[in-house]
């Protein structure tokens, strides 16, 4: 299980820097950062951590080929729920294929991650988490299949546009550890989202967006309010 792990996280290294020497002799290239302050950090219908957390990102791409880095981290010091998590894709046209290394980092103690599961303070790539994801659009509807492969987590997603409502529906199958669902398999993420523009000066504007959010596995119910920059 180690050697596995240590394997998924060389294939990120190599994605990286294969990324990166693409990027180095090609003028052609894109790049992009910012981030999100939200509420609270709710993911697939999870909360991680409490409190307002600030999501910052960075990605880079060239062609169809794209990699970044996302992270999380509360705003207050009993927040928990920090994260950082280093992804590579490649965009085939119909489907996109993604691997994330997802890391856990911090230095006082224990983290409150999931549905109930603890995990030790981690390092950079020292991540036990690896998920390799694929998605499509079909019809107005966009799908996610992602899989962990060390907890043997599977989640499927549907999400579409409802008017100005965006909707999306995730089901979870905990294989192997409890991940999602407890164990088990169901429905855990139901979200109802939208977003608007919030005019400041003639020039700028604020995006702003806001999520309800229901876990029928878990009964809980989420509202989380962002903004963008």
């Amino acid at each position: 299980m180690k050697l596995f792990k240590l394997n998924f996280s060389n294939t990120i290294r190599t994605g990286i820097l294969t990324m990166i020497a693409i990027l180095s002799s090609n003028i052609s290239f894109s790049q992009d950062f910012g981030a999100d302050v939200v509420s609270s950090y709710v993911w697939r219908g999870t909360q991680f951590g409490s409190g307002a957390h600030v999501q910052p990102y960075m990605e880079l791409g060239s062609g169809n080929l794209t990699g970044g880095v996302w992270g999380s981290f509360p705003t207050t010091a009993q927040g928990g729920g920090e994260e950082l998590d280093l992804w590579v894709s490649y965009d085939f046209g119909p489907l996109a294929l993604t691997v994330t290394n997802y890391t856990f980092p911090g230095g006082d103690g224990e983290k409150v991650i999931g549905m109930g599961t603890y995990l030790p303070s981690e390092g950079l790539f020292d991540g036990a988490y690896t998920e390799v994801s694929a998605s499509t659009s079909l019809g107005g509807i966009d799908f996610l299949a992602g899989y962990f492969t060390e907890l043997e987590s599977l989640y499927l997603e549907a999400s579409f546009a409802a008017g100005p409502v965006g909707v999306a529906i995730g089901y979870a199958d905990d294989q192997g550890d409890s991940w999602y669902a407890g164990g088990g398999s169901g429905i855990v993420n139901m979200s109802f989202s939208g977003s608007k523009d919030i005019q400041i000066t003639d020039d700028y504007s604020l995006p702003v967006f806001g999520s309800f959010i229901y876990n029928p596995d878990a009964e809980t119910a989420f509202l989380v309010f962002g903004i963008s920059f």
